[in-house]
């Protein structure tokens, strides 16, 4: 019985069901145990190295999420079966900004974050959605 519900927890059907839910967990859970940043610092670096991959968008969100928000972001391991409130969050700001809705994605940043916080997350959000589009893309084509 064990066996079952190891095989069930390692399904790749199930964690397809959720793309962008699976890849955002497998980026965040690399960037759990590092230090806190300067977040216009950060952002600063990866606007003049635009050719960073997700890894470093992700990285630097979680990390700024961590110091801005009242506790650290709650995000699952790549098998669990249930979203947390951040991974919903998230996945909505993410979507929004996918679909260039732009009026969902402030009342998102605006709900969640300070004033000074809004505009440099939502365009590290905006770079990561843009960077797990093309990871996306070019694992479909694998």
């Amino acid at each position: 019985m064990q066996n079952a519900a190891l095989a069930h927890d390692a399904n790749p059907v199930a964690l397809a069901q959720d793309p962008a839910l699976s890849l955002l967990r497998l980026l965040m859970r690399q960037c759990r145990a590092k230090a806190r940043l300067e977040v216009f610092e950060t952002c600063r670096l990866l606007l003049h190295s635009p050719r960073e991959g997700a890894q470093d968008y992700a990285d630097a969100l979680l990390r700024i999420l961590g110091t801005s928000l009242p506790k650290a972001p709650v995000i699952h391991d790549l098998r669990a079966q249930e979203r947390s409130f951040d991974e919903e969050w998230l996945l909505a700001l993410f979507a929004a900004l996918q679909r260039d809705d732009h009026c969902s994605a402030t009342f998102l940043l605006r709900a969640r974050l300070p004033l000074h916080l809004r505009r440099p997350v939502g365009w590290l959000a905006s770079e990561l959605v843009q960077r797990m589009a093309v990871m996306t893309e070019q694992n479909s084509q694998d």
